[in-house]
């Protein structure tokens, strides 16, 4: 009885020992397939830690807005606007516009009716001071300090009254004395000198230019002494004297 039994007894460790092995391989095979699911969605999660962009280059994972923070797991899913994605062309496309109309600074503002109209122009007469007592006139006649009453605007306006006791002739202005009115029909003058023809005769004197220009009405009278005895006959001719645009003298005759 003992001989047939202990080979058996002998084996029965063994098995034991076996199956606890086995057992063993089990739960730690199951502990390891466990961690392995478990750790998968840190892995996906982390998945697009390298993107590549169109040109092969490889980008950081996160993108950040420097006003808003790091962008969340929602706002990475969110469909990019696109005018977000265009803005950048957008940017480029004004500045080539820009570049190709360069004349466009240079214009001058355009008026609520979008043409100069004849209302607008500005009256002959009119002066604006451009320096040190020079002032301009709306024809682009300069006047300036010189002749005796230091002035040319005051040297002018000398013809804009009679001077009856004046030796020889006075041309006198027509307009009561206005200045506006007496520099208008300079102005008007010197246009019509700038067009030329029949009604011009042009002389240089040295620097200065002598215009005589034919009005073809009455812009005044002849005065003085002479006129006064000849009953202040009208004037239908302007006498202007220029130094370049700088008025020296003008007066009716």
């Amino acid at each position: 009885m003992n001989q047939t039994t202990g080979p058996h007894s002998r084996n029965k460790p063994k098995s034991t020992t076996w199956v606890v092995s086995v057992a063993i391989f089990v739960v730690i095979y199951l502990i390891l397939q466990l961690q392995k699911q478990e750790g998968e969605p840190e892995d996906s999660g982390k998945s697009p830690a390298v993107t590549v962009a169109a040109d092969g280059t490889s980008q950081a994972p996160e993108q950040t807005d420097t006003d808003l923070g790091p962008l969340s797991t929602s706002d990475r899913n969110q469909k990019v606007p696109e005018s977000q994605v265009i803005s950048t062309e957008l940017k480029q496309t004004s500045t080539k516009r820009s570049v190709q109309t360069p004349a466009s600074s240079n214009r001058p503002p355009p008026t609520e009716s979008g043409s100069t109209s004849q209302g607008t122009t500005p009256e002959l007469g009119q002066i604006r001071k451009t320096g040190n007592q020079t002032w301009e006139s709306t024809a682009g006649l300069i006047y300036g300090p010189g002749s005796q009453e230091k002035h040319r605007i005051k040297h002018v306006m000398r013809h804009a009254t009679d001077q009856p006791r004046r030796p020889g002739k006075h041309g006198v202005f027509a307009g009561n004395g206005d200045q506006e009115k007496v520099l208008a029909l300079i102005d008007e003058a010197y246009l019509k000198a700038l067009q030329g023809g029949k009604s011009v005769q042009k002389k240089q004197e040295g620097q200065r230019t002598v215009y005589t220009i034919d009005m073809h009405r009455p812009v005044g009278y002849v005065g003085g002494q002479v006129g006064n005895q000849l009953g202040k006959p009208p004037a239908n001719k302007i006498r202007l004297v220029l130094e370049g645009t700088s008025v020296i003298t003008a007066f009716p005759l």
